[in-house]
């Protein structure tokens, strides 16, 4: 969901509460109340914002150029094509020309190859 959408439905609710008259059906709240009310819907729509952010970042994952993973990793982009000349480093994927790999994938192939740094000579 947009961040644009979600702003403006926070704002809609907020200003919603705060311009309704005390006519027909709607009880008559104190400002007091109405703060209350507030928050809680300040509240919830956060938690809503945080979800459905973490939700499309599951969702969709992003792709980087060898330049990228390269400033991420801090290998040279020559090393990375080193690495795929010989079937080694982080997943890959080729359209063509095109070399991208998963943000994700790179993370953990990183996380893989990781060395505890406790080990003490002898």
């Amino acid at each position: 969901m947009p961040e644009r959408l979600l702003k403006h439905v926070k704002e809609r609710c907020i200003v919603s509460l705060h311009h309704r008259s005390n006519k027909g059906m709607i009880p008559k709240l104190s400002v007091r109340d109405l703060e209350e009310i507030r928050e809680i819907i300040e509240s919830c729509l956060d938690k809503l914002t945080e979800t459905v952010d973490s939700e499309c970042r599951e969702a969709t994952p992003e792709y980087l150029t060898t330049p990228e993973v390269a400033a991420l990793t801090k290998y040279k982009k020559a090393t990375l094509e080193a690495m795929r000349s010989k079937r080694q480093g982080p997943p890959y994927y080729r359209q063509g020309y095109n070399v991208r790999y998963r943000s994700d994938e790179v993370r953990a192939w990183m996380e893989a190859n990781r060395e505890d740094g406790d080990m003490i000579a002898s």
